[in-house]
């Protein structure tokens, strides 16, 4: 496992991936930042009605995060879905097997080493969006005393970590359907056609199912738990059982599905 982790990490760390991916990862954290502190003059923004005395607050530190989780687990999916679907396409993961012949084992050591990859990228979200955050603050007349405190740090702590569990259970699901169509192209779209319009049509037309979905779930997690109708431990309880459905199927097809490529 730890030479598949390890093996996983090489491509990972080609310069033009690490780089488009951060990149689009700063920028995303930055709109965040940016909405968030536009929106204080009492706009809709996300059905919420931000003020800067609701900004002042402890969670204010996160809320421009909280703002683009959705965006953090689709990259999360994108991640996972390119890296196990392209193996399948190059035509790599033969030769991966020659050298692991033991299949699950180098299934999760792939999986440790993409799971290590989203913490980071989220980390990065993070930190781009806070800094800018304190950058945004005085121009909009937003103190941030609170945000330094202990209560301040421990929603920064929370904030941080829903997303990053936001952002593995969108690579739960990049990972099924990356074994399940092994190809790039096809996982992702599969993937983001069923997070993205799927379930908000679905949602849309009947709003009892948003308990159930597990992208809207995945969004309660996020956010704490904080504007959706299902219970934060609820929604918890609900992903690690669809996770642990979702990473059942990947393990059973991945170990005896056979290679044709």
């Amino acid at each position: 496992m730890a030479r598949a982790f390890l093996a996983e990490w090489l491509p990972l760390r080609r310069r033009r991936f690490v780089v488009g991916t951060f990149s689009a990862t700063a920028a995303v954290a930055a709109l965040g930042a940016v909405l968030t502190f536009m929106a204080t003059g009492g706009r809709e923004f996300y059905g919420d009605y931000l003020h800067t005395n609701s900004l002042a607050r402890p969670t204010g530190i996160v809320d421009g995060l909280s703002a683009i989780s959705i965006l953090l687990g689709v990259v999360g999916l994108c991640v996972v879905a390119a890296a196990l679907a392209g193996d399948y396409s190059r035509g790599t993961l033969r030769n991966q097997l020659m050298a692991q012949p033991h299949r699950l084992q180098l299934l999760a050591g792939k999986c440790l080493a993409l799971a290590s990859f989203i913490a980071l990228v989220v980390l990065a979200a993070a930190a781009v969006n806070v800094a800018l955050s304190f950058v945004l603050a005085p121009i909009k007349g937003v103190p941030t005393d609170a945000w330094t405190s202990v209560a301040g740090m421990r929603e920064l702590g929370k904030g941080i970590a829903n997303n990053l569990l936001n952002a593995w259970g969108y690579g739960v699901l990049g990972a099924l359907v990356a074994i399940v169509f092994r190809s790039p192209a096809a996982a992702i779209s599969v993937g983001l056609a069923y997070v993205l319009p799927v379930e908000i049509i679905v949602t849309g037309i009947w709003g009892a199912a948003g308990h159930w979905l597990p992208g809207q779930l995945l969004q309660d997690i996020a956010n704490g738990g904080h504007g959706y109708p299902t219970t934060y431990a609820d929604a918890g309880l609900r992903i690690l059982l669809y996770s642990l459905v979702a990473a059942l199927i990947t393990a059973l097809l991945f170990r005896y599905r056979d290679m044709t490529s």
